[in-house]
């Protein structure tokens, strides 16, 4: 750390804030439009609607929760630049195919790869917590 510019974490600082601003955006602004999309999909009961909907919006959360730990483990390991470029890059990818599906399976599917590419922000505490002075 003795090697880098004294103001080079003022700007990851700024470039991690807006990374994360955009991927809590990501994650929060779909959701009040979820069952919107869902229902556009197909032609479903109320019941069936609310099922699925509900699977769609979990399934992210689930998958978050098992992948966590070794995408951390990887961070410590590998380095947490290289995860948030793969979190960044993975995360992306699977939100724009969204606006591509044409059921509500490929949906959940891409749903469950959105958890398995989330990280970015915890991510991004951590090498601001590691890079910035005291």
């Amino acid at each position: 750390m003795g090697t880098r510019k004294p103001e080079q974490w003022r700007r990851n600082l700024a470039v991690l804030w807006l990374g994360t601003f955009i991927a809590g955006m990501g994650f929060s602004e779909v959701m009040p439009f979820l069952s919107l999309y869902v229902d556009d999909l197909g032609t479903f009961t109320k019941g069936q609607l609310t099922m699925y909907s509900g699977v769609t919006y979990a399934v992210t959360f689930f998958v978050i929760a098992l992948v966590s730990p070794l995408w951390g483990k990887l961070a410590d390991t590998k380095g947490r630049k290289i995860m948030l470029l793969r979190s960044s890059f993975g995360m992306a990818i699977v939100i724009g195919l969204m606006g591509f599906v044409s059921n509500v399976w490929q949906l959940i599917g891409l749903r469950f790869l959105q958890g398995f590419f989330a990280g970015y922000i915890p991510n991004a505490t951590a090498l601001i917590a590691a890079e910035t002075p005291r």
